[in-house]
């Protein structure tokens, strides 16, 4: 009976340093590991609004902004970084379009898609590099792909909310569209 006794407390005994060592080192790399993944955000950022400089989150529970937006982050050089899930020819693509100062497309970029890569990625492509410049009034001139209608149709959708996104939040007097976004 003595032994089980010892051998629980001694079990016990490791556990506890375990643990505390386990908590130390959280403790010592939580932060760098935080500091890392704004680093990565920061740099996704900056891959549709290259010009952006450092960007806050946006809380846009005080919008009634299109449900496809999930995230705004506004950039110290008063462009936008808007994130949207937006359905093509399958649900749940992923993009980040950032919107510059002037109020025109400076990039965008699907992070996440279930798009036919052959399709749908090469359209999104061509898409994505059309769109750089335009606003809400011109969006709509940029080309369908053809073979790849629904996920132009959804990626220019998605472009046409952030621009309608940055306008209402941002409070300009750039046009809001109506029509064929998600509002």
């Amino acid at each position: 009976m003595r032994k089980s006794i010892k051998s629980v407390v001694v079990l016990v005994c490791i556990c506890a340093a375990v643990s505390v060592l386990l908590a130390l080192a959280n403790y010592v790399t939580a932060p760098i590991i935080a500091q890392n993944e704004q680093k990565k955000a920061n740099a996704a950022l900056l891959e549709v609004l290259p010009d952006g400089g450092a960007f806050e989150s946006v809380d846009i529970s005080l919008y009634t902004l299109p449900s496809t937006v999930s995230e705004v982050y506004r950039a110290t050089n008063g462009g936008y970084v808007v994130k949207l899930t937006t359905t093509g020819y399958s649900s749940g693509m992923v993009m980040m379009c950032g919107i510059s100062a002037d109020g025109t497309v400076a990039g965008s970029k699907i992070i996440s898609s279930a798009e036919t890569p052959a399709i749908g990625g090469v359209a999104a492509d061509s898409i994505a590099s059309a769109a750089i410049g335009k606003d809400i009034t011109s969006i709509d001139t940029v080309d369908t792909v053809s073979g790849a209608t629904k996920t132009t149709a959804a990626y220019r959708a998605a472009l046409k909310d952030a621009l309608n996104t940055v306008a209402k939040i941002d409070g300009s007097s750039a046009k809001i569209s109506e029509e064929g976004g998600n509002q």
